[in-house]
C-alpha cells in the first residue's frame, strides 16, 4: 500500500476533528475501562491523529502503538507530536528513534511507531495485548477479504474497536449541477480499485464491518461524521483553510474524473472551471459523508 501525503493529512485533519462524533469517541474512552494504564493499537495510523484526538480524552497513563507502512509518516507522526505536544505547554521525551514520552498535566502518554504490512501480516499481531484497537480513514481502503481477517482477528482477541472518517460515498456539492452525479460516479469507481489489499470496498466498509462484528457477538454503533466545508466563510484561518480545501478536492475529483473518462475532458473541464469560479467568488460548499464506528464485545 502506498503512503499518503503528510502535507494532505495536515489539509484534512481539522475537518477530520470537527466531524468525529463526539458520543462514540467518549463510549470509546468508556469501554477502557479500569485498565489503568490502556494499552491501544493504532492501524494505519499516519501521522497519529487518533492519538492528538483520543489520548488527552483518556486522560491518565497509556501506551500507543502505531502501525503504517509509509516510513515517512512514521517520521512525521512523531515529529507532529511533538510539535502538538510542546504548543500544549507540555515536556516530550524521544527515548529513541521509534518512540516519543508525552509528560502532560493528565498523565504520561508514550507513542512508539512501526513499520508494519497490514496487507500481508495482519494475523501476526498480537491483538490480545493490547485493551483497544483504532483506526481513521482507512477501512474504505480495503478489501471484503480484508473486512473478514480484521473481524476474525477482534473475535479472538475481544477488544473494542473504534473505527473513525470511513467514507460513504455521499458527497453534496452547493450549489449543485447537472453533472455532479456523473463526476461523483467516476470517483466512487476509483475508490474501489486495488490500494493494496485487493479491490477496495471503498463506500461499503463501515457497513460490511459492522455486519461481519455483528455476527461475531460485538454491540455495533455507528453515526455521521461528515465533513462540513464552506467556501463562503469569512476570512482568516478558517476561511482560507475551507478555501483551500475546496480546491484540493475539486483538483482531485476533476482528476480522477478525467481518469475515468478520457473522452470526456471538455466537459469536465467545463465543470472544474464553474467550481473553482464558486470557491474564487466565495459561493461553493461541500459535504462529504464519512462514518464513524464503535465496536464492543
Amino acid at each position: 500500500m502506498s503512503g499518503f501525503d503528510k502535507d494532505w493529512l495536515a489539509l484534512r485533519e481539522p475537518f477530520d476533528q470537527a466531524a468525529r462524533s463526539a458520543e462514540l469517541a467518549a463510549d470509546f474512552v468508556a469501554a477502557l475501562g479500569a485498565s489503568v494504564e490502556p494499552e491501544i493499537v493504532d492501524l494505519g495510523g499516519g501521522t497519529a491523529a487518533n492519538f492528538r484526538v483520543l489520548a488527552p480524552r483518556i486522560a491518565r497513563n497509556q501506551h500507543w502503538r502505531l502501525l503504517d507502512f509509509d516510513p515517512l509518516l512514521l517520521d512525521h507522526a512523531l515529529d507532529a507530536v511533538s510539535e502538538w505536544a510542546h504548543f500544549q505547554g507540555w515536556e516530550v521525551l524521544r527515548t529513541d528513534a521509534r518512540t516519543l514520552i508525552v509528560h502532560a498535566g493528565a498523565g504520561r502518554w508514550s507513542l512508539s511507531v512501526e513499520h508494519f504490512d497490514l496487507a500481508v501480516s495482519l494475523e501476526a499481531f498480537p491483538f490480545e495485548s493490547f485493551d483497544a484497537v483504532v483506526t481513521t480513514a482507512f477501512l474504505d481502503l480495503v478489501s471484503q477479504d480484508w473486512i473478514m481477517r480484521f473481524s476474525n482477528c477482534l473475535a479472538a482477541a475481544r477488544r473494542p474497536v473504534l473505527a473513525t472518517l470511513t467514507v460513504d460515498g455521499r458527497r453534496v456539492w452547493v450549489p449543485d449541477d447537472a453533472d455532479d452525479e456523473w463526476i461523483e460516479s467516476a470517483f466512487r469507481l476509483h475508490q474501489e480499485g486495488d490500494k493494496g489489499f485487493g479491490m477496495s470496498l471503498g463506500v461499503n466498509a463501515t457497513s460490511a464491518l459492522a455486519q461481519s462484528l455483528i455476527q461475531a457477538g460485538f454491540e455495533v454503533r455507528e453515526r455521521a461524521s461528515d465533513w462540513q466545508i464552506d467556501g463562503g466563510t469569512e476570512g482568516g484561518i478558517e476561511g482560507g483553510r475551507d478555501r483551500a480545501m475546496l480546491r484540493q478536492l475539486l483538483d482531485d475529483t476533476a482528476r480522477v474524473a478525467a481518469e475515468v473518462h478520457p473522452e470526456e475532458v471538455t466537459r469536465i473541464g467545463a465543470w472544474y472551471r464553474l467550481r473553482r469560479g464558486q470557491i474564487a467568488r466565495g459561493e461553493l460548499r461541500y459535504i462529504v459523508g464519512h462514518r464513524d464506528l464503535l465496536a464492543l464485545p
